[in-house]
């Protein structure tokens, strides 16, 4: 059975190709990356032994930076090629100083898949979390080179989709070394079939950046804010905008000194800001241009600032997470000991949560959101000691890092 599926995804792939590319070929995350994928232009490759690293999106890049930089500090000789399939994440891959080759990720086809193995030769292939491509794991298994998950997690909702092709997973992964981030999840994969499977730990809790107060103490100074309390909303998404914005309008009628800073996941909120901004009649400047001493809400249209910005912060809130997207990464705000809430669609970040043992205040909707904030800020102490055991907890739950370079280079080595 697992030949048979996998034959008829090996044509299924082969004829879908390329219709794909002329619809994906003006997306943000294809464009330009086209010749690349279909391996019909080849970069050029350092001379030396290659490990390709593979991370879906930023915050799998993110997690393997860590584990990149171990692995350079330990084989410095060592090639590193890091590949990506969004944007985003190849952006910050390019940012990666170890790194001495970008990639977006190959499209799944079994002739691109060989090409790029036989092109790359790499002493291992590592991967982020679960991403299971069986052409990419068949060229790498008939290539003979040793594949590794890292990080590895399978959700409960995957696990009951792969155990309709049991057979299949276990066929693809029988070769590949499973290095899970926790109990659940290395059972999820032994009852798949997977033999070779160990508990290792969360590298996203050594993703974390160091703390910089000096940083922060220079952000205040360039916004002008003062002493006046702050307020942060991280990681909006869309359908998040009415509620966040209520709140601070609300909430400033209360303590009218609050100064607010809103940074939206993506772009396309930014729009939706500014209209609620305007019609609750509440003072805004924008990250990209100059600030203005009578704002009351900075609205961020940049990138790579938000963990120095929850430092400035007496209270955070986390967003993708009063919407039913899944939530977003609390340990942000959590490094720098801030009293931290989110809603209750928190599904891709259960690890976080239980890392911090639910030192973490959830709010179901804006009129929580606000009587939680102006508790928070009203009577700090109330909420000072669950943000800091929150804070040792993510402290004693680093490490994993280290483990798993040791883990790859005895793979390598063995």
């Amino acid at each position: 059975m697992p030949h048979i599926i996998l034959f008829v995804y090996r044509v299924v792939t082969f004829l879908l190709v390329w219709p794909i590319c002329l619809v994906v070929h003006n997306h943000r995350n294809f464009k330009n990356t086209l010749r690349l994928r279909l391996s019909l232009d080849l970069p050029r490759v350092p001379e030396g032994d290659l490990i390709w690293f593979h991370g879906a999106s930023l915050g799998e890049i993110k997690a393997l930076t860590g584990l990149i930089e171990t692995v350079k500090s330990r084989w410095p000789h060592t090639v590193i090629c890091l590949s990506a399939m969004t944007q985003a994440g190849r952006q910050a891959a390019a940012g990666i100083e170890n790194v001495d080759l970008v990639l977006p990720l190959p499209f799944d086809v079994g002739w691109i898949m060989r090409r790029y193995m036989r092109h790359l030769a790499p002493k291992a292939l590592v991967i982020s979390e679960t991403e299971i491509w069986p052409n990419l794991h068949m060229a790498a298994q008939e290539a003979g080179i040793p594949v590794a998950l890292v990080n590895a997690r399978l959700s409960a909702g995957s696990f009951e989709r792969y155990r309709f092709v049991k057979s299949f997973i276990a066929y693809l992964l029988k070769n590949v070394r499973i290095m899970a981030t926790a109990k659940e999840h290395a059972d999820r994969f032994k009852a798949l079939g997977v033999t070779d499977v160990r508990i290792m730990g969360n590298m996203k809790f050594d993703a974390i950046p160091g703390i910089h107060p000096e940083r922060v103490q220079i952000l205040r100074e360039e916004l002008g804010i003062g002493s006046r309390p702050v307020f942060v909303a991280g990681s909006i998404r869309e359908g998040e905008e009415p509620g966040v914005m209520k709140t601070i309008a609300a909430v400033r009628r209360e303590i009218p000194g609050l100064f607010s800073i809103v940074a939206p996941r993506h772009h396309g909120c930014i729009k939706h800001l500014l209209e609620h901004a305007q019609h609750l009649d509440i003072a805004w400047m924008m990250r990209s241009t100059p600030p203005r001493q009578d704002a009351d809400i900075l609205i961020v249209d940049t990138v790579g600032e938000l963990f120095d910005f929850y430092g400035l912060a007496q209270a955070a809130f986390v967003g993708g997470s009063l919407v039913d997207l899944g939530g977003q990464n609390i340990l942000e705000p959590i490094a720098w000991g801030v009293p931290t809430m989110h809603g209750p669609y928190m599904d891709n970040f259960l690890w976080a949560l239980e890392a911090v043992c639910g030192n973490t205040m959830v709010v179901t909707n804006a009129g929580e959101l606000s009587r939680t904030l102006m508790a928070i800020i009203r009577q700090p102490e109330t909420y000072a000691g669950k943000a800091r055991i929150a804070r040792l907890a993510l402290e004693g739950s680093r490490g994993a890092t280290t483990r798993y370079a040791g883990e790859l280079l005895q793979m390598m080595s063995g």
